[in-house]
């Protein structure tokens, strides 16, 4: 096979599987219970009650929430009282305003109700993690590919994703653990069941016998035990007696945000048990053989699905796989240390493929055995030892053209819909198509007015570039004059200091109103524009500000960077 006959395919499991989710609809359950699916990849749930309702999660942005939320009007014209939010991801999070208005929000007309950690993960994902994550993140769901045989196919999730403006709105009722309401004469039970983050509420409707599982269960497919776009620890174990909570429920119906709706107590339990059991299995199976003295990657080829499990309806490896969620268990347990001293401290890593080269023959004798290979169809062999022609110099395009070959190849061939993507929108970067990347620190103002302040401000001492800052100590202070909020940031020596109070110490103090912070993390203005501008107004020496925001990574970010092109 040459380069130019590899001819684009999808998985015929994942094909068939994508089949469920070609149709946006609204699916109602016992009357008064609507949720929507097939309107991008995540679902959310309206229920009804005597003269409101209550909204479940707001799905990935305003394309959706429009048209859902046009949907639901056309079944019912009460007013939503409250919208509980199970998790921060933001295809669960981020559509709010095209449901309820901020306005209404402010004036208690409508609750925002999450769980006391929700605000905090998505600071960390959306504002500390920002530029990693936007990188990563449209290579797990093909954000940069055309839909279809050539490119993506979806996640597998639901539909294939769509966002538009994002927004958020910080909880305006917390809990930890259980929160017992009736809204609209309906009781509602909101309960913390850590699984696949630890913020992730489940929803009980105890009258109607009806839960809603929020990403405790992430549909049709075999979950994310690990996501390849980047994720702190999932623990399967915490995941698997979180779903042993959702069965102590003994629902007869059960309303996943990803996926169909499942009824009868019966199929409820077994797809519950389904999910636990395979979760359970993968951890203790990994834990079984790190005890025995096994690798991350000597893992993923001992620890596979058993059959039992591997033919259930509802555990394809369409989303999630054994394969990349078992390293996880290693690295969640044991760390990034597999016990052999090389890897303590390494030749580095281009100067390692530079040798490696030399060592196997020079460049064209791999371009060789690379072609060789994709003309045999061992694409993962190709794209292994192309790597380090690519390392070695990654200028190289005739080394890289190959590598993306071999990852295309790949790539048509898999079933888990996040392995297709990553390979696809590596090719497309190996190959200089892939435009200008998505990144950066900015965070919507429409998201970022409704962060904590602090939160928003403590996002800076992770942009410090350090080595410009070592013989440097500066303390701004930091006053928001409409809410009465102050706090302060202090460089000293390469390290930046959040203070959550106005440091009594301090080389300068800046003033202005929370829409200025907003606009501000958005990348839009400095404050050195708010200076000049009125908007902020400087106890102090502004020389002192200008030389303070130098020391820090730009809104904008450091640049594109790769995720094989380094």
């Amino acid at each position: 096979m040459s380069p130019n006959e590899i001819k684009p395919s999808v998985h015929p499991e994942l094909a068939a599987q994508m089949t469920l989710y070609e149709t946006p609809r609204i699916i109602t359950t016992l009357g008064h219970i609507h949720t929507a699916h097939c309107y991008t990849g995540s679902n959310c749930t309206l229920i009804e009650g005597e003269d409101g309702a209550v909204l479940v999660d707001t799905l990935s942005g305003e394309i959706p929430g429009n048209e859902v939320a046009a949907a639901f009007k056309e079944i019912t014209d009460k007013p939503i009282k409250a919208v509980i939010v199970t998790h921060f991801h933001g295809d669960h999070v981020s559509g709010i305003f095209s449901f309820v208005s901020e306005d209404d929000i402010r004036a208690g007309k409508v609750e925002v109700i999450g769980q006391a950690h929700l605000t905090e993960n998505l600071l960390r994902d959306e504002g500390i993690l920002a530029p990693i994550r936007r990188r990563r993140g449209p290579y797990q769901f093909g954000g940069h590919l055309e839909y279809g045989v050539e490119g993506g196919y979806g996640s597998a999730l639901g539909a294939p994703p769509r966002r538009g403006k994002s927004g958020f709105v910080n909880p305006t009722r917390t809990f930890d653990d259980r929160l017992e309401l009736e809204i609209a004469g309906v009781r509602i039970e909101v309960v913390h069941v850590p699984s696949e983050t630890d913020d992730q509420s489940v929803v009980w409707l105890p009258d109607e016998k009806v839960l809603i599982s929020a990403d405790a269960i992430q549909g049709m497919t075999f979950p994310n035990v690990y996501a390849l776009r980047g994720t702190q620890f999932r623990n399967p174990m915490q995941w698997a007696k979180g779903l042993d909570c959702l069965r102590d429920f003994k629902a007869d119906i059960l309303i996943p945000h990803h996926g169909p709706t499942v009824e009868g107590a019966g199929a409820v339990e077994d797809v519950l048990v389904a999910h636990r059991d395979a979760i359970q299995y993968l951890h203790d199976q990994a834990v079984r053989w790190i005890n025995k003295g096994c690798t991350w990657d000597e893992l993923a080829e001992k620890v596979t699905m058993p059959e039992h499990l591997a033919s259930h309806p509802w555990l394809g490896e369409f989303y999630g796989s054994f394969k990349h969620s078992v390293r996880s268990v290693y690295t969640g347990y044991v760390g990034w240390f597999q016990g052999d001293a090389v890897e303590l401290d390494p030749v580095p890593w281009r100067e390692r493929a530079t040798r490696y080269v030399r060592m196997m023959g020079g460049r064209d004798a791999i371009l060789a055995e690379a072609r060789q290979a994709i003309h045999d169809e061992d694409f993962r062999w190709a794209a292994d030892i192309a790597t380090w022609l690519v390392r070695a110099d990654n200028s190289d395009q005739e080394a890289r053209d190959v590598k993306a070959t071999a990852l295309r190849g790949w790539g048509y061939r898999q079933k888990t819909s996040t392995w297709r993507n990553w390979a696809l929108c590596q090719a497309l970067e190996l190959e200089n198509a892939l435009g200008e990347p998505r990144g950066g620190h900015g965070i919507q103002p429409n998201q970022a007015r409704n962060y904590p302040t602090g939160g928003l401000l403590e996002l800076m001492t992770v942009r410090l570039i350090a080595d410009e800052a070592f013989d440097t100590h500066l303390t701004l202070g930091f006053v928001v004059t409409d809410t009465g909020e102050d706090c302060g940031l202090e460089i000293r020596r390469g390290v930046c200091q959040f203070h959550p109070s106005l440091p009594e110490s301090r080389d300068a103090t800046l003033s202005f109103p929370r829409e200025f912070l907003s606009i501000w993390a958005g990348g839009v203005t400095s404050f050195d524009d708010g200076i000049e501008s009125g908007d902020v107004l400087l106890a102090g020496d502004r020389s002192v500000v200008t030389e303070f925001f130098e020391k820090f990574e730009p809104a904008e970010g450091a640049g594109p960077f790769g995720m094989s092109v380094r």
